[in-house]
């Protein structure tokens, strides 16, 4: 009787862990890469000219004296479809003209008219709008937000958009 034959025994190294570990690094550095220039360019793209798409209108609203507002928060500023950083270049009868520095949400537009129905765009919610003044803008519906949500750029508003859009 004899033996049943054995497969011989192979000396095959075994994976080395470190090289398993510098791919996976790899792939994630390159996964997080794309992930920032995915946004980057939701955004506009840091110092990058703006798209050239017509210019975005929105309505400053009726301005109600009577309107009371609540603490703003970053989470209210991240839910509006509209969000920008811009700088006041004309103020006219009843209108602001804006050129679009940055957007936060997927904008397209390089200017944005501000109009406002009682005619009276250079000064609404508390602040005054200037020319060659930077302001965070953001709208719901085509009517800017007010109540803390848009204004003059200090830098507690810049702090909530940060916070709001992960800057």
């Amino acid at each position: 009787m004899s033996l049943p034959e054995t497969a011989p025994i192979v000396d095959e190294p075994v994976a080395d862990p470190s090289r398993r570990i510098r791919r996976l690094v790899v792939v994630a550095a390159a996964v997080v890469a794309l992930g920032v220039f995915a946004v980057t360019a939701n955004r506009g793209g840091g110092g990058e000219p703006v798209a050239s798409g017509p210019p975005l209108e929105l309505s400053l609203g009726a301005g109600d004296a009577m309107a009371s507002c609540m603490r703003v928060d970053a989470a209210m500023i991240a839910a509006s479809p509209v969000a920008l950083e811009a700088t006041v270049t004309e103020i006219g009868a009843g209108t602001v003209s804006l050129e679009v520095d940055e957007w936060f949400t997927a904008g397209d537009a390089a200017q944005v008219e501000l109009a406002a129905e009682g005619g009276q765009a250079a000064l609404i919610a508390g602040f005054e709008f200037e020319v060659g003044g930077q302001y965070l803008v953001s709208a719901t519906d085509e009517t800017v937000n007010l109540c803390g949500m848009s204004g003059p750029a200090t830098p507690e508003l810049r702090a909530l958009y940060d916070e709001a859009f992960a800057r």
